[in-house]
């Protein structure tokens, strides 16, 4: 019995620092307007110039319009799940308070690490500085998904998000759809901003 709550434990660490370094492959920063206040804002619309866009960074075979089909449905429905959680209405007429749109970006990422990366300018056991070079490389495609925020009030942004990802071409499409779901989770736990 004793070893059986042990192997328990265990368990829920492993799944813990699993979905830690799992949750750790998003990169999602916020930034918003200091000087507008988001206490009124209750309703909402998608832009009336349209929901978003795809643009890719880099010649490639793929047809913005096929991606854009496939992943405005998913982060629509994931904004307007999470915006409902936070007492928000969509509305389809009428004025809204705000209106949202975001922005898929596809290109190269990359990532690298040089020789006393790590190290301090002055090592505490007196070695002199080396000469840095690189020792590790990896280049890959990134996606990044931009969410904006305009009051209509100011007819500017005031609050903007940035999840940024690996793009893995070998995920199915249901894999693709629950990491953006993710992503615009993770965005909108800081929407509207605290005081």
């Amino acid at each position: 019995m004793k070893h059986a709550g042990l192997l328990v434990l265990v368990i829920a660490l492993v799944a813990a620092v699993a979905g830690v370094s799992l949750a750790a492959k998003v990169k999602v920063k916020v930034q918003h307007d200091k000087t507008f206040s988001f206490a009124g804002l209750k309703t909402y619309a998608w832009h009336p110039e349209g929901a978003g866009d795809v643009k890719m960074l880099q010649n490639t075979e793929d047809d913005p319009a096929k991606i854009k089909a496939r992943l405005e449905p998913v982060i629509r429905q994931a904004v307007d799940e999470e915006l409902a959680k936070r007492g928000m209405t969509l509305v389809t007429s009428g004025t809204p308070d705000f209106y949202v749109n975001y922005y898929v970006l596809i290109g190269p990422g990359s990532s690298s690490q040089y020789q006393g990366q790590f190290i301090g300018a002055v090592p505490g056991w007196g070695l002199p500085d080396f000469m840095m070079s690189t020792t590790a490389f990896s280049a890959f495609e990134q996606g990044s998904v931009i969410l904006d925020i305009s009051a209509v009030s100011l007819k500017s942004v005031v609050w903007r998000a940035v999840a940024e990802a690996e793009i893995d071409r070998q995920r199915s499409d249901a894999e693709r759809a629950k990491r953006i779901q993710d992503g615009v989770r993770e965005m909108l736990k800081k929407f509207p901003p605290k005081k």
